[in-house]
């Protein structure tokens, strides 16, 4: 080989590390898991991924100088375009066809959206500009909610490289230290950038952006050239400064593996204050370098731990299983008749499994050990099209309405509401004409953030003004009866820089105000038009028993005083005086996540919500 300065040496050094390919096993397990909503621990799978991600590139392109004394650009993104787009596209499609089947129109919507924004690799910062949560604890997270991280990654691989092929041209002596520097001097600047910027109110933008979570790829980076320039300095004959004996390098190993447990079961959210202003997320990074390169030494208990067969070959998929679980998540949740954490988990996790194996080895395999010539490059143009094309297609084969009933249903309000107009058209398709026109994280009260017992949010992207809204879905859909769940409203609220909750008179008079605004929003050009105003249950994230049941009493107050509103008394009809039942009678899971409803569980409801929206429509 040839080194990286400038004297020519054979040596034999080692060139695969079974232990860190099951490090990779165990990180994308681990997402897999946190994504189930299992529990909300296990954070930092995806921090490992990036710390990986940068240490595996910068060794495989600082060894590729080693031996040919130059880093061929062409040739490494070939590899990556190979490897990384091709079951990108193809995963994108099959998201997008699953999409046009099983889902929502705004669901189509966004995963237009963010289907081309993955395969443009700014996922991470469309994100950001639509004010998007990193992770929505509450509801179905969207079949695409994950591609964030790869967007991030693929940043990287599009500055990284360059950066090390400009060194190797021009730097002759101490490249390994010149490469080391600026590893450092990135990883230092984003870890000054978290510190010095987060307000704790920016978490979202400090967790998806590159110029700061970007920390974990660099000091991956940093890793690689401890890796490299300990096995050159071997190969040459320089003894070590340091001498680990196997019993030693075993205790330092099972610390920091003890180290990465224990801040993942200590860190609940990503919301913490401490990855920000305590630079955790480079603390973490820190650990997750350190293991890696303790893992390159095969004579420990944690490394042979590591090198099992199915953990390794885990790992070796790991790329196509984070590509295919999301969507594949979704899929279960919309279908499974009990889509629980721990079903999804327990089903979805193993299918995932087989997908991935199939989108590796059928998809990209093939790919991969065929030479790349123009035909290659033409029918990859023509996937990337395809794709394109049916991420534009899927949402316009989702209609808004559904069913072809005489009584035409419009339902409004947060995301409860998407349940109530399933279980409508579920039910009874022939007799509802529904058009869903509920927002996620969307009610009327327009706060700067909304606070549960669970998260604290702002208005979801798209929300406000929620007055226009309202008005374009009356218009279009001429509803005969209107259904509204405005759940959560009944959270605190956030408004001029105080915090409000339903039980205070400042909150009470904003709401009455907004929700008679709301109510003439929903007679105009049918003074009459019967409306159903739902009521808060209880015993829910969404709001504590005294919010809840204070804004079903200013719901009620408002609904007196017209004729045309009846109260739709969802609380009485799914919950006792202390506790909201959380199976169906006939014992299924009524609940995804004690607030939205289970296939069963909206079977449960549809008859009651089917009775109420009849007795409305014969009276109006």
């Amino acid at each position: 080989m040839t080194t990286l300065t400038d004297a020519p040496a054979r040596v034999q050094r080692p060139t695969y590390y079974r232990a860190v390919d099951g490090l990779r096993g165990v990180a994308v397990l681990s997402v897999l898991m946190y994504h189930t909503n299992l529990y909300d621990n296990g954070l930092f799978g995806v921090d490992l991924f990036m710390v990986l991600s940068g240490f595996l590139i910068t060794v495989t392109l600082l060894r590729e100088a080693e031996r040919t004394g130059r880093i061929s650009l062409p040739a490494f993104y070939r590899r990556r375009a190979k490897r990384l787009l091709v079951p990108l596209s193809v995963v994108l499609g099959a998201t997008a066809v699953a999409v046009a089947r099983l889902g929502r129109a705004d669901e189509a919507d966004r995963v237009l959206q963010q289907g081309i924004a993955s395969l443009f690799h700014v996922a991470n910062w469309e994100q950001i500009a639509r004010g998007d949560s990193y992770w929505d604890v509450m509801g179905v997270p969207g079949p695409l909610s994950h591609m964030w991280s790869l967007s991030l990654t693929e940043q990287f691989y599009l500055v990284w490289p360059p950066l090390l092929a400009l060194v190797c041209a021009v730097v002759t002596r101490r490249r390994h230290a010149v490469v080391a520097g600026l590893a450092v001097g990135a990883a230092v600047a984003m870890t000054a950038v978290t510190v010095l910027t987060y307000d704790g109110a920016n978490a979202d933008l400090l967790y998806l952006g590159t110029h700061t979570h970007g920390v974990g790829l660099m000091v991956g980076a940093i890793a690689a050239v401890v890796l490299v320039g300990t096995l050159r300095r071997r190969a040459a004959g320089v003894p070590p400064r340091v001498v680990l004996s196997g019993r030693v390098a075993g205790v330092v190993t099972c610390a920091l593996l003890a180290a990465i447990v224990a801040v993942s079961v200590r860190t609940s959210t990503y919301t913490e204050p401490w990855l920000y202003r305590g630079g955790g997320m480079t603390v973490v990074a820190v650990l997750g370098a350190g293991l890696v390169l303790a893992l390159t030494r095969e004579d420990t208990a944690v490394a042979r731990l590591f090198s099992a067969t199915p953990l390794v070959e885990a790992g070796k998929l790991s790329y196509a299983l984070y590509l295919v679980h999301m969507p594949f998540f979704w899929v279960l949740q919309k279908t499974l008749p009990d889509p629980r954490p721990a079903v999804v988990a327990l089903v979805g996790i193993p299918l995932s499994v087989v997908l991935a194996a199939f989108v590796h080895h059928i998809v990209g395999e093939p790919v991969r050990i065929r030479r790349w010539n123009r035909a290659g490059g033409v029918s990859f143009a023509v996937l990337g099209v395809a794709v394109c094309g049916a991420l534009v297609v899927a949402p316009t084969l989702v209609r808004q309405e559904s069913g072809a009933g005489d009584v035409r249903v419009l339902v409004l309000g947060d995301s409860l509401g998407h349940d109530f107009a399933t279980a409508l058209t579920t039910s009874a398709p022939e007799e509802f004409a529904v058009t869903d026109a509920a927002f996620n994280g969307c009610g009327v009260f327009s706060p700067q953030t909304s606070r549960t017992t669970a998260v604290e949010q702002g208005p979801a992207p798209g929300c406000l003004p929620w007055e226009r809204r309202w008005r374009d879905a009356v218009r279009e859909s001429a509803p005969d009866v209107v259904v509204v769940n405005l759940a959560w409203d009944g959270a605190e609220q956030r408004v001029g820089g105080r915090w409000m909750n339903p039980c205070s008179r400042e909150y009470a008079a904003r709401y009455v105000r907004q929700l008679v605004t709301a109510l003439d929003i929903l007679e105009e050009g049918d003074p009459g038009r019967p409306v159903l105003l739902a009521t808060s249950r209880e015993f829910t994230p969404v709001a504590a028993p005294e919010w809840a049941a204070c804004h079903t009493a200013q719901l009620r107050a408002v609904a007196a005083q017209r004729d045309s509103v009846e109260m739709l008394e969802l609380h009485d009809a799914v919950c006792t005086d202390d506790a909201c039942r959380q199976t169906t009678p006939d014992g299924a899971p009524a609940y995804i996540d004690t607030v939205h409803f289970t296939r069963p569980g909206m079977a449960w409801i549809a008859p009651w919500l089917g009775d109420a929206v009849r007795s409305a429509a014969r009276a109006g």
